[in-house]
């Protein structure tokens, strides 16, 4: 399309392309929302922090770790589903090894 034809269409097709342009960064926000790994591994950083300073008990942080451990899986099935690589292997929460 020439650019004659795209200023005598503008009014057409300026608010499908604003709308598109829109929803692509919403799509990258909430991509990256969902890919982001870092407030949980700061989660699980301070949980460590509270278990080495006596603030919390070994089955607490187990059962708190798990939790956490479950957001960094979803975290890594999100970056898997969307094509983006992952670090590390699988995660394992401590418990999961010793049913074994």
């Amino acid at each position: 399309m020439g650019l004659i034809s795209s200023i005598l269409l503008a009014p057409f097709t300026g608010p499908w392309d604003g709308t598109m342009w829109t929803l692509d960064k919403v799509r990258r926000a909430v991509e990256e929302e969902l890919t982001d790994d870092t407030e949980v591994k700061e989660d699980l950083m301070r949980l460590q922090l509270e278990l080495e300073a006596g603030d919390i008990d070994d089955d607490e942080y187990l059962v708190r770790e798990g939790a956490i451990m479950e957001r960094l899986r979803e975290v890594r099935r999100w970056r898997e589903q969307l094509g983006m690589s992952v670090g590390g292997g699988p995660v394992r929460v401590s418990r999961d090894d010793e049913e074994r």
